[in-house]
This record gives structure tokens, C-alpha cells and sequence, in this order.
């Protein structure tokens, strides 16, 4: 019988990553082959790149003989970054993070990701281990797209997370139990630049908890989600013109791009805050998080003139789930949508359209904003649409506010800030604006600050943000 035992060693230097992050190094697979087990070890290993560099960090992920470069990666068949140092590809008992299927005969490539070498270089040594056996059929793949409810209605959900296909301990129906226990309606799924779970997301999810098809695309210089994709999105990027690429691939997939917490530490945004990304995370995690940064690298975008989508995430690595919630779980924070149906296609469609806002957590508070161009309820919009005023006109705005006695409403704008106590747990505010140029209005449920605030903008604790409705004055001769 054919087996396949293969040792590949080597060593790469700061020099290396200088010149390319990622390493591909070929191995011949034979025919006849139904198992592949691939083991890696390196020098001066950590499991994260820790301040000051105290050590090595080197991914790993994999390629079958259908392609492998760059934007040609149709035979990508896993990704485990510096999460494990061992995987295994076989007809269907295959390690998570890792596609089942053939072992195709011909070159294969390992992908080493360089993410941080020490001065001193790095030794890696790889160990290759086929084993024989009927050739296997490519494995079926499950992706409905399934419509759990046709009523329009606001949907409550989290954006950002990760199972134990990338570099989280607990499983997809670990996932599921948590975000049932915390109410949701809907959970992006965003392993680490791999989709092994999208054939798994439609029964794990069943009828009661939709699960988007998602992927963190992790690179070295910022991360973002790609939600409602079909397949697999490259992640090798180290310029903003491959990046561009990789958003325009995304897009023509059908989905969404969104950057993923621009912020120290989140990792940052190192790329072009003007590439056309469709949302940014402005709130990952608790607050405490430093959000405040996220939201200002929103807010300059708005303050501009971009018309980009908040969303928040938790960006939760979920673990086995007993029963017992965390204080910082799935849905912290919340993104609600509104949206005309549970459906991937429904919940990304108010996404885009920007029907969005983001609490605390699933139980509020809840914010939102209304508004109307003409006083006479027939120009009315809510979040994330656009009003088109004649010069010279006034509107009239409406914020309510579920559950959020004792803070703090702040009416935020291209023309300044205006805070309003919140003296009920159902409040509505209503007010005249007669806009002087093409503006912005959003809304912020704060904690009080007091002078603290004024100090350190770190202590503005938000509980709540909406998304913006947009007021263009019309040109003369078009109807406001």
C-alpha cells in the first residue's frame, strides 16, 4: 500500500516577514491516500506575540493541488493560525478548522504565517503523515439559507464569534445553547480564515436561532468579518491595494465587509480608513474594551461625509457551555437590526441599510431614532436612511428610549453635541433641527460623568448607540 512520511525543516529571520508574512512550502502526495496528518513544532514558541516580543508565533493552514497563491486558493483546506500543532484531513473525521474531502493526488502546500520573529530567527520542523485507503468523494456541503421567521420586526443578535473551528474551545452547539439562553435571534459565525463551519451552521442553528455565515479575515495589520459569504475569502494582505481586492471579493460574493475593532490592542486598523468597507465594529466586547477609540475612528468617518454602518460584536471565543452565563458572554453587546425577515439575506439587508443600533446586552437598554422632513408624516425615516430637506427647512426628531432611567441621552452631530437626562424607562424626546448643510443626526445612552468626563474621554461609558439618520438640503429645483 502507497503511504506518504515527509519531514520539512527550515528556518526564517525577521528578514523573511520583511519581505513576505507567509511561506509556502510544497509536498508531493501520492495516489491512494485517504488520510493526511500534519504536525509542526517550532523554536521559541508563544502562543500569542507578547509585548516587547518574548517569543516566536508561527500559523499554520493548508492547500491541496487545486491551487494556492494568492487569489488562486480554490484548493485552501484549513487554517488553525498558532491554535493547534497538529491537524488531520480525511474523508469526514477531520480536525475542526480543516475541510473533509479527497486526498487529491499532486502538490500540496503548507502555509506557514510568519506573525512574529524574534531577532535571533526561527527553526520550524514539519511532519507529514498520509495514510492509505478508498479514495473519498467530495464531501456535500449544507448551505441553505433559511428564513426562521417572515415577520419585520426589530431582531437582536451578535456579529462576532468564534468555536472551536479556529481558536476557541467550546462548539457550534455550545454557541447555540449560550445565545438561546441569552435571548438572541441571530449569531455571525467568524472563525479565523477558515469556513469549516459553514456547512454545519443550518441544523446547528434549527428553527429557533439563525447562524450567519462568517469569516474573520485575520491578517497581520487589522482584522475584519465577511458575513454572508459562501466560501472561503483570502486573508494574505499586507498593503491596502490587496485589501482592496480582498473587499471587492467579498463583495461580489454577495456579503458584507466590516472592520473589526479599529483600536489599541483590538488589533488596530493599520490599513486605509478610506477603503470601502460597509461597517466598522464600533463596540467589541465591554466597553471597557477601549471602545471609545472604535468609536471615534467611526465617528471621523461620519464627520466626513461616509455613510458606514455601526455595529458592535463580543467577539466572544465561546467555551462548553454549562448552563451558567458569563459576565461577558455572547450578545455583549447587542446589534439589533430591523429587517423584513430572520434570514441571512433579511438580517444583512438592514445591516446595509443601516436600520441598526447597539446596547449593552441582549436586555437593553434599547435607542431609537425617528425623524420627519416635512412635519407632515410623509417624509419620515428612521436609522440609517437619508431625508432630503429644502434650505431654509426645519425637521422634527424623535428619540425613545426603553429601559434607560438615570442616563444620559446625547444628540450627536455634524453640529455639535447636546445631552437631555433620561428620566424614564420609556422616554421619548422629541426636537426641531433646521440643518444649515448636509448633516448627520445619532444617538448615544450615556452614564453620568460628570467632570471626570471632560478629563478622559475613556470615561464616557456608553450603554447604547444608534446609527445615524443622514439630512441632505436639496438642490435648487429638487423637491425636499
Amino acid at each position: 500500500m502507497v503511504e506518504l512520511s515527509r519531514t520539512l525543516t527550515g528556518s526564517v529571520t525577521p528578514a523573511d516577514k520583511a519581505a513576505n508574512d507567509y511561506l509556502l512550502l510544497p509536498f508531493e502526495v501520492p495516489p491512494g491516500l485517504s488520510r493526511l496528518t500534519v504536525s509542526y513544532e517550532y523554536s521559541n514558541a508563544v502562543s500569542a506575540a507578547l509585548p516587547g516580543g518574548s517569543g516566536n508565533v508561527v500559523d499554520i493552514g493548508v492547500f491541496d493541488p487545486r491551487g494556492a497563491t494568492v487569489f488562486q486558493g480554490q484548493g485552501f483546506r484549513g487554517w488553525s493560525g498558532s491554535g493547534r500543532s497538529e491537524f488531520t484531513i480525511g474523508p469526514a473525521d477531520t480536525t475542526p478548522g480543516y475541510l473533509p474531502g479527497p486526498i487529491y493526488p499532486g502538490t500540496w502546500h503548507i502555509l506557514l504565517g510568519l506573525y512574529h520573529i524574534l531577532p535571533e530567527g526561527c527553526d520550524y520542523r514539519l511532519t507529514i503523515v498520509g495514510q492509505p485507503g478508498e479514495v473519498a468523494s467530495p464531501a456535500q456541503r449544507d448551505l441553505r439559507a433559511p428564513v426562521l421567521s417572515r415577520k419585520a420586526r426589530w431582531y437582536r443578535g451578535d456579529l462576532h464569534s468564534h468555536t472551536h473551528h479556529s481558536d476557541a474551545v467550546g462548539s457550534l452547539s455550545d454557541l447555540v445553547a449560550a445565545a438561546r439562553a441569552r435571548g438572541l435571534d441571530f449569531v455571525a459565525v467568524t472563525d479565523h480564515n477558515t469556513v469549516s463551519h459553514l456547512p454545519h451552521l443550518a441544523a446547528a442553528g434549527g428553527d429557533e436561532l439563525l447562524l450567519i455565515p462568517g469569516q474573520e479575515i485575520t491578517t497581520y495589520y487589522g482584522h475584519a468579518n465577511a458575513w454572508g459569504i459562501q466560501g472561503w475569502q483570502e486573508f494574505r494582505c499586507r498593503d491596502d491595494v490587496t485589501m482592496a481586492r480582498i473587499i471587492d471579493a467579498v463583495h461580489a460574493s454577495g456579503a458584507l465587509f466590516s472592520v473589526n475593532h479599529p483600536k489599541d490592542n483590538g488589533p488596530a486598523w493599520e490599513y486605509s480608513p478610506n477603503l470601502p468597507f460597509d461597517c466598522v465594529e464600533a463596540w467589541q466586547g465591554l466597553w471597557a474594551f477601549n471602545n471609545y477609540q472604535s468609536l471615534a475612528f467611526w465617528d471621523r468617518l461620519l464627520q466626513q461625509g461616509r455613510r458606514v454602518v455601526a455595529v458592535g460584536g463580543s467577539d466572544k471565543h465561546v467555551e462548553p457551555f454549562t448552563g451558567q452565563l458569563s459576565f461577558y458572554d455572547i450578545g455583549t453587546p447587542t446589534t439589533w437590526v430591523y429587517a423584513g425577515e430572520l434570514s441571512t439575506a433579511g438580517i444583512l439587508g438592514g445591516i446595509q441599510a443601516g436600520h441598526v443600533f447597539i446596547s449593552a446586552d441582549p436586555q437593553g437598554p434599547e435607542l431609537y431614532l425617528a425623524a420627519d422632513a416635512a412635519g407632515d408624516g410623509l417624509h419620515e425615516g428612521m436609522m440609517g436612511d437619508e431625508l432630503i430637506i429644502a434650505a431654509g427647512r426645519s425637521m422634527m426628531l424623535r428619540a425613545q428610549v426603553v429601559g434607560g432611567r438615570g442616563l444620559v441621552l446625547r444628540i450627536v452631530s455634524g453640529e455639535g453635541v447636546k445631552s437631555v437626562p433620561v428620566e424614564s424607562d420609556d422616554f421619548a424626546y422629541r426636537w426641531q433641527a433646521r440643518p444649515k448643510g448636509d448633516t448627520f443626526y445619532r444617538l448615544e445612552l450615556v452614564e453620568p460623568g460628570g467632570a471626570k468626563v471632560a478629563r478622559n474621554p475613556a470615561a464616557l461609558v456608553r450603554r447604547a448607540l444608534s446609527n445615524p439618520i443622514y439630512v441632505t438640503i436639496a438642490a435648487p429645483g429638487r423637491d425636499g
